[in-house]
């Protein structure tokens, strides 16, 4: 299935779900008062959230990751968003989506040719400290390279999630954090895994 296809199917399933979120998570939860610990009281709220980020992108073997004809290897770009909802003071149920994508071509005439890796999730996320998070998901990804001429799919793979932020601003309504995040994906016609690593900044709502 393609990634958009995927997109819209979960969108479509999703759909109910967020609806009834509007509802029950903008009520505000409790009263917003911080609850021990200092951790924010955002329970009963609807979350949601865009980051952008660099790192980079590699492969197990396959070198489809490695940029030919450039002088020194190009970051990747990555960005992500999710949307769910705050079931605790410390916790959070998420779908995420992430994209990457990395040069691994260069040429003065036809110029770059991109690798393109998109991945749809479902993710928990849980607060260490008042402004310190973690987060895992698990779903699946999409692998491209794209050029002028040609679009060459690898098809679906498994994609596991793993990242980690500090809030740099912290309030029960917002934030904006530091993040990092490592995307893991395993795909069968490759018989290969790419790993992308990032490090952003991401805001979010409640």
């Amino acid at each position: 299935m393609k990634p958009i296809k995927s997109l819209l199917v979960l969108a479509i399933v999703c759909a109910p779900v967020v609806a009834s979120a509007q509802g029950y998570y903008g009520r505000g939860g409790n009263g917003g008062a911080a609850v021990p610990g200092g951790f924010h009281n955002r329970t009963g709220r609807l979350a949601w959230g865009i980051g952008l980020g660099v790192g980079g992108m590699h492969d197990g073997g396959s070198a489809i990751t490695s940029c030919e004809n450039c002088d020194v290897q190009p970051l990747a770009g990555e960005a992500d968003f999710h949307i769910g909802g705050v079931i605790s003071p410390r916790l959070a149920l998420l779908f995420e989506a992430q994209a990457n994508v990395q040069t691994v071509h260069s040429d003065a005439f036809d110029g770059d040719t991109l690798l393109k890796q998109g991945a749809a999730m479902f993710a928990a996320q849980f607060w260490v400290l008042p402004q310190l998070w973690l987060k895992g998901g698990i779903g699946f990804a999409n692998l491209q390279v794209d050029d002028a001429y040609f679009l060459e799919d690898f098809g679906t793979g498994v994609a596991f999630l793993g990242a980690a932020g500090v809030e740099l601003m912290s309030a029960r309504n917002f934030a904006i954090d530091l993040q990092g995040r490592i995307l893991q994906t395993s795909y069968h016609s490759l018989d290969d895994n790419v790993t992308s690593a990032t490090i952003g900044i991401g805001i979010d709502w409640y």
